[in-house]
């Protein structure tokens, strides 16, 4: 039994959705898991947002989400001369459910002049339930066996909303009384990215958590295989966006997907390995235009190469650097200036020491100030912006020296602020001004592949 995950861009218009339906006829009673329609999540995001200060904006891209998922029904029911009045009714009765939903929630915003993070959550959700109902409605037109499931009877989290954690037990015992139902040949479909915590409030996974849904369901299931499905042709040695001539990679470890996941690789979300990796599940990622072609195939083993498996970066970080004061050094100085980025939650990408001081380049977001205030404690407290992060991974070179000048002399040196090399994981980091990112990259890509 394989997990099959199809991303935005696949469920993004009536086309993809035929193309996705084929897809699934290839399989013997797979688990589906799917995104929201392309944009919608960004869309109700921004519609949170307008909320607070402007209502009237915020309802009119509540209809514009409308809109859409009405006119991509339409299309796709208009397809076949048959069967389809009913499916059509039924689709959109469940937007204008799922709308009057969003518009109360709205109101609800601009009335407190605040958005929580739990309604942030319960309003995200929104796109997961619009287009895993929606797409089961129209499998039937096509006689799919498919049954929606909502995610919240399966996906349990704690209740730290925005970036929620799973039960896996309570998963794990969820997930297996599905297998009666696939048993009977019914093909199981459920929004990803969303569950609910103990008080059945809406929770989410993390922004674009979708992949990670799918590597919980599939190990819960023991799955024979998780195949994530999107528009690019696998994981490639850079973004195929930025960079006209990346390849794409046939294979990864768990771990080289995982570390190009987390510094800013858009194909698989970071968590996306570990339930799978623990279950020695292999991940498949494929591409829904070009389906047999092999994409990446991910699992325990790798393989060896002299050189740099692939490469991506982030571009939204600043640099902290902390300075002691002379009443802590050492150890407990740096565990200080630790603990208050984790109580924060703001995870550490790269960091640098010497005997007095230590510079972290993390991600920027909104506790930012408030970890700063705590960290003057321990003493001063240096803050640089607009800071990016180019990250090689799978380095297998066996000069590290020769890798770092090979780098070094590509791009301008003067301009770096940090580099750190992971013996262990095989990861070389490099900080450099968000304004020299891109251009770095596509210096230090063609001067490495």
């Amino acid at each position: 039994m394989k997990i099959l995950k199809f991303g935005g861009t696949s469920m993004g218009d009536a086309d993809t959705w035929q193309r996705v339906l084929t897809i699934i006829d290839r399989y013997e009673t797979p688990f589906i898991v799917v995104s929201a329609t392309a944009r919608t999540t960004r869309k109700l995001l921004a519609a949170a947002n307008n909320a607070i200060e402007n209502l009237s904006e915020a309802q009119n891209k509540a209809q514009d989400i409308q809109r859409r998922h009405q006119r991509l029904i339409s299309n796709f029911t208009s397809t076949y001369s048959d069967n389809n009045s009913q499916v059509h009714k039924n689709c959109i009765r469940w937007i204008e459910k799922q709308i009057a939903e969003l518009h109360q929630a709205l109101v609800e915003i601009n009335d407190a002049q605040e958005l929580t993070l739990e309604q942030k959550d319960a309003i995200l959700s929104i796109g997961e339930r619009l287009s895993s109902y929606l797409f089961v409605q129209c499998g039937t037109i096509v006689s799919a066996p498919m049954k929606w499931v909502d995610a919240t009877d399966i996906i349990r989290t704690d209740s730290e909303f925005g970036q929620a954690n799973p039960d896996i037990d309570y998963i794990e015992q969820k997930a297996l009384e599905l297998k009666s139902l696939m048993s009977g040949g019914q093909i199981p479909v459920m929004g990803g990215f969303y569950g609910q915590d103990a008080s059945e409030r809406t929770t989410t996974l993390g922004f674009e958590g979708s992949d990670y849904t799918a590597s919980l369901v599939g190990a819960a299931l023991s799955a024979d295989a998780i195949e994530i499905w999107t528009d690019v042709s696998g994981i490639y040695t850079c973004d195929p966006r930025l960079i006209e001539d990346a390849e794409p990679i046939s294979q990864l470890s768990f771990q080289e997907a995982t570390e190009l996941a987390y510094f800013g690789a858009k194909v698989l979300h970071p968590s996306t390995t570990k339930p799978a990796s623990e279950q020695q599940i292999p991940i498949g990622v494929k591409n829904i235009f070009e389906p047999d072609e092999p994409g990446t195939f991910i699992s325990h083993e790798t393989k060896e190469a002299e050189g740099v498996k692939a490469m991506t970066f982030k571009e939204e970080c600043v640099v902290i650097t902390v300075t002691s004061s002379n009443t802590v050094m050492g150890y407990e100085f740096l565990a200080n200036v630790f603990d208050i980025l984790r109580w924060h939650h703001l995870p550490v990408d790269v960091v640098t020491t010497t005997e007095a001081s230590v510079s972290i380049a993390i991600e920027n977001g909104k506790r930012i100030d408030e970890a700063i205030e705590q960290l003057q404690s321990y003493g001063s407290v240096e803050l640089e912006s607009k800071q990016g992060i180019i990250s090689l991974v799978g380095c297998t070179t066996k000069s590290t020296q020769s890798l770092i000048k090979r780098v070094v002399n590509s791009i301008n040196s003067t301009s770096m602020h940090m580099i750190s090399f992971s013996q262990a994981k095989g990861n070389l980091n490099i900080v450099l001004p968000t304004e020299h990112i891109r251009s770095s990259v596509k210096k230090i890509h063609q001067q490495l592949f």
